[in-house]
C-alpha cells in the first residue's frame, strides 16, 4: 500500500500565520518583561542617583516598586536616596518596609529601629529591635537600639537588660557609654561613673562621655552632704564640660552643663556667660529659659528673670513652675500685683488638672500672705481720713433735724489714701463698702430727747482716726403736703387706667416750709427741680401686676409723707372685626416713628484739673453717626458744663423744655473725660477734681430721669464717648 502525506492548502497556512506568529511574539514579549522591567528601573536609578540626579532616581525607584512590590534593593535604595535629601520620615518608613519584606536579615529591622529613633519614635523602634532579637537575640546593635528606646519609654528594667546583655558581647566605647546612660537613669551613680570614664580613658576624643560624666557629677553633688565631696564633683564635672568644649566649642550640651556647675558653685555670672553662648548657637528651649532665669534671680538681676520667664509663659501659660519662679521674681522686683496675679494663674492651673495638693495650697496661701503684708507696709501712711456728711441737712456744725423723729439717717463719703477700718456715728457701725476707696456710708440712729450731737468716726486700716461732732438743733416738724395733679384722682384717692394699660404718667406738687430732698414713688425718684421751694415733680410709673402706688416726699429736715393711691381699670372693649381696606383708597403718607426728636449734645473739653481732651471734634462726628438714623427737629449744644450746671440743666432746664414742646424723643450725646468706680460711670465735669468722685456727674440714672420728664417722652438714648482717666475706660450706655 502506497503511503499517502497530506499538505494544507496555502491559503490555510497563510490564515494560521497571520493568527499565531502574532500571539506567540505577543506571549513571549509579556512574560519576560514581567520579570525583567522592575530590576530595569532599579539599574536606571542606580544609574540617576551615582550621577547625583536625586529626584529623577527616586521616580525611577517608585516605577520599579510599583512593577515589582517585593524588589527589597529598590526599598533600601529608595531610603538611602531619602536619607541624602534630609526626608528621615521617608527614609525611616521604607527601612520599616524592607524588614517586613525580610523579617529574616536583622540588620534590616535593626537599621529600621535606628531610623525610627532617630525620628523620636521610640514605640516603633522597640517593635523593630524586638523583630531583630527574634532572629539574632545577641544582636549587638539591636540591643543597644532596643536599650535606647526603652530608656526613652521610661522602661529601664528593659533599658538594663538590653545595656547589660550589649556590653556582655563586646565591650567598646559605645557599649560602655550606653551602659553608662542606662546606669545614670536608673541613679546607679558609682557604675555610670566608672563606665563612663572608662569610656574616655579608651578614646579621649569621645565628646559626649565628658558631657555625660558631668551630668553624673552634678547628680552625685545632689547625693552628697559633705561640702568637701560636693564641692570635688562639681570641680569634675566644669573640668569635664571645659575638656568637651575644647574638643567642640559648640556643643550647647557641655555649655548647658558647665552652667549648671558654676550655678551650684553660686558662680552666676560665669554660669550667665555660659547659658547665654548656648542661646547664641540656637539653643532656646524651654529649660535653657528656666535655667538662665534661675542664675539671674541667684544674681539679683530679677528683671532678667523675668524676662526669660515671660517667653517660657507666652508659649505655655499654665506652665506652674515657670510661674511660680516668675511670681519670687516679681515678688523681690517689688510687682506684688504681678506676683499675686502669678499665684492665681498656678492655684487654677493646678486646680483645673486636680493636682493642688494641700502643700501647694499651704505654700500659695502662704506667698499671698507674705505679699499682703508688704503691699500694706509699702502704703503705709499717716494721714487722718477726710469725713463729709450729706445727711442730715446741716448749716456748718448744726445738723438741723426735725423735731417729730425718732430717728435719724446719717450719710455722707469718706476720703482716705488708704482702705477705711470703720465707720460709726455715735457709736454705731454704719453700712459701707469695705474694700472701695472713699466710700459712701449711711445709718440710721435713734435720736431721743436727751442727744444732742452726732459724732461721726472713721478709722483707716493704719489706725489713722478722724471725727467729725455735728451739734443737733430740733427744726419744725410739719411734713410736706403732696398733690398729684395727674391723672386726676378722686377724693378717696383712685386713679382709673386704661384697659390693658401697664403704666402711667403721674405729675404733681409737694409743697412744704422747706426744701425737699426727695420724692420718690414705689422707690423710684421722681423728676424735680431740688433747688426750689414747692416743687413740681412727674415720673413715669410702671403697673404692670400692682394695683397701687406710693408717693413719699421729705424735706430736708427728714420731715416725710406718704400717699397711696389705688388703680382700677376700664373693662375691656368689646372686639370689633374691622371692615377690609379699601383697595382704591390712597396710602396715607407715614412720619417718623420717633415724633418729635431733640438732640442734646454735652461737650467738656475746658477742664481745669485735667489735660484738655483730645479729638473732641471727631468723637462729636462719631455721636452724629450715631444718631444719623433719626429725623430730628432741634440740636442744643452744651459745652464746658460745671457739676452743678449738668444738674440743673437736666433737672430743671431741659424737662422744663421737654414738657413745653412735648418732645417724643431725646438723644443725649457727651464727649469729654470719664471714669468707673466702685462699678459706676462717671462724667467728669469742667470743675471735677482728681480723686474725688463725689465732684463728677453719675450719669447711670440719666436715661430714667429722662422718661420722667413728660408722658409724651416714648424714647430716650444716652451714648457716651467719654475718654478714660483710667486705664481700659470705655461706657457705652442706651
Amino acid at each position: 500500500m502506497a503511503s499517502y502525506i497530506w499538505e494544507p492548502p496555502m491559503q490555510l497556512l497563510r490564515h494560521l500565520r497571520s493568527f499565531v506568529l502574532p500571539t506567540l511574539f505577543a506571549f513571549a514579549f509579556c512574560m519576560p518583561g514581567a520579570a525583567q522591567s522592575g530590576k530595569a528601573f532599579f539599574k536606571e536609578g542606580e544609574r540617576l542617583r551615582a550621577e547625583q540626579q536625586f529626584d529623577a532616581a527616586i521616580e525611577k525607584y517608585n516605577f520599579a516598586i510599583r512593577t515589582e512590590p517585593g524588589l527589597v534593593k529598590a526599598w533600601q535604595a529608595r531610603a538611602d536616596v531619602y536619607g541624602l535629601l534630609g526626608k528621615q520620615a521617608a527614609r525611616a518608613r521604607d527601612l520599616g518596609k524592607v524588614a517586613e519584606l525580610d523579617p529574616s536579615e536583622s540588620a534590616y529591622a535593626t537599621a529600621a529601629a535606628e531610623a525610627f529613633m532617630d525620628l523620636d519614635s521610640a514605640a516603633r523602634a522597640l517593635h523593630y529591635c524586638n523583630m531583630a532579637l527574634l532572629v539574632a537575640p545577641k544582636d549587638q546593635k539591636a540591643l543597644m537600639a532596643r536599650a535606647r528606646a526603652c530608656m526613652k519609654l521610661g522602661d529601664l528594667d528593659c533599658a538594663v537588660k538590653s545595656s547589660d546583655a550589649a556590653l556582655s558581647i563586646k565591650g567598646t566605647t559605645d557599649t560602655y557609654y550606653l551602659h553608662g546612660l542606662v546606669r545614670t537613669a536608673t541613679m546607679d551613680y558609682t557604675t555610670a561613673e566608672s563606665d563612663l570614664d572608662k569610656v574616655i580613658e579608651w578614646n579621649y576624643l569621645y565628646e559626649p562621655a565628658y558631657v555625660a560624666v558631668s551630668e553624673v557629677q552634678l547628680f552625685l553633688y545632689e547625693k552628697y552632704s559633705g561640702s568637701t565631696m560636693k564641692a570635688r564633683t562639681l570641680e569634675k564635672a566644669i573640668e569635664r564640660c571645659t575638656r568637651a568644649l575644647e574638643l567642640n566649642p559648640q556643643s550647647t550640651d557641655a555649655l548647658f552643663t558647665r552652667s549648671r556647675a558654676y550655678g551650684a558653685q553660686k558662680e552666676y555670672a560665669k554660669a550667665i556667660d555660659d547659658i547665654s553662648r548656648c542661646m547664641a548657637l540656637g539653643r532656646t528651649d524651654r529649660a535653657v529659659y528656666v535655667q538662665r532665669a534661675l542664675y539671674y534671680k541667684g544674681f539679683g538681676q530679677h528683671q532678667n528673670a523675668i524676662n526669660d520667664l515671660n517667653h517660657v509663659v507666652l508659649a505655655d501659660g499654665k506652665d506652674t513652675e515657670a510661674l511660680r519662679l516668675r511670681a519670687e521674681c516679681r515678688e523681690a522686683n517689688l510687682d506684688l500685683e504681678g506676683a499675686l496675679k502669678d499665684l492665681e494663674t498656678v492655684q487654677k492651673a493646678l486646680e483645673a488638672e486636680n493636682a493642688l495638693t494641700a502643700e501647694d495650697r499651704r505654700g500659695i496661701e502662704a506667698s499671698r500672705a507674705r505679699i499682703a503684708q508688704q503691699v500694706f507696709e509699702m502704703n503705709r501712711e499717716s494721714d487722718p481720713p477726710s469725713i463729709t456728711v450729706i445727711e442730715p441737712f446741716r448749716l456748718g456744725d448744726v445738723a438741723q433735724v426735725s423735731g417729730s423723729i425718732a430717728f435719724v439717717k446719717v450719710s455722707g463719703h469718706v476720703r482716705d489714701k488708704s482702705l477705711l477700718k470703720s465707720i460709726s456715728v455715735n457709736g454705731k457701725a454704719a453700712d459701707f463698702t469695705m474694700d472701695e476707696k472713699d466710700p459712701e456710708f449711711v445709718v440710721s440712729v435713734p435720736l431721743g430727747a436727751d442727744i444732742t450731737e452726732l459724732v461721726v468716726q472713721a478709722i483707716d486700716v493704719y489706725e489713722n482716726f478722724s471725727s467729725e461732732v455735728l451739734r443737733v438743733e430740733r427744726s419744725e416738724g410739719i411734713a410736706p403736703v403732696i398733690t398729684v395733679l395727674s391723672p386726676q384722682p378722686t377724693a378717696e384717692r383712685q386713679l382709673t387706667l386704661d384697659a390693658g394699660k401697664t403704666d402711667v404718667f403721674v405729675e404733681g406738687k409737694v409743697t412744704d416750709a422747706s426744701l425737699i430732698r426727695a420724692i420718690s414713688v414705689n422707690g423710684v425718684n421722681a423728676s424735680y427741680a431740688s433747688d426750689l421751694k414747692d416743687p413740681e415733680f412727674s415720673i413715669k410709673v410702671d403697673l404692670k401686676g400692682k394695683d397701687q402706688f406710693t408717693v413719699r416726699a421729705e424735706d430736708q429736715f427728714g420731715n416725710a409723707s406718704e400717699l397711696v393711691y389705688t388703680v382700677t381699670r376700664k373693662a375691656e372693649p368689646v372686639a370689633v372685626v374691622k371692615p377690609p381696606p379699601d383697595p382704591n383708597a390712597p396710602t396715607p403718607t407715614r412720619t417718623g416713628t420717633t415724633g418729635t426728636t431733640w438732640v442734646i449734645y454735652i461737650e467738656n473739653t475746658n477742664y481745669r484739673n485735667f489735660p484738655a481732651a483730645q479729638s473732641s471734634s471727631s468723637e462729636v462726628a462719631k455721636l452724629q453717626k450715631s444718631f444719623e438714623s433719626y429725623v430730628v427737629q432741634r440740636t442744643i449744644n452744651k459745652k464746658n458744663l460745671t457739676k452743678e450746671q449738668l444738674e440743673r440743666f437736666f433737672n430743671v432746664e431741659l424737662r422744663d423744655l421737654v414738657r413745653t414742646n412735648k418732645v417724643n424723643t431725646i438723644l443725649v450725646g457727651y464727649v469729654g473725660l470719664g471714669r468707673s468706680a466702685g462699678g459706676r460711670a462717671y462724667w467728669i465735669p469742667v470743675d471735677g477734681k482728681k480723686d474725688d468722685i463725689y465732684s463728677y456727674y453719675n450719669y447711670g440714672s440719666l436715661k430714667s430721669l429722662l422718661e420722667n420728664y413728660s408722658e409724651s417722652v416714648s424714647n430716650t438714648l444716652v451714648v457716651s464717648k467719654a475718654a478714660g482717666t483710667d486705664p481700659s475706660f470705655y461706657e457705652l450706655t442706651r
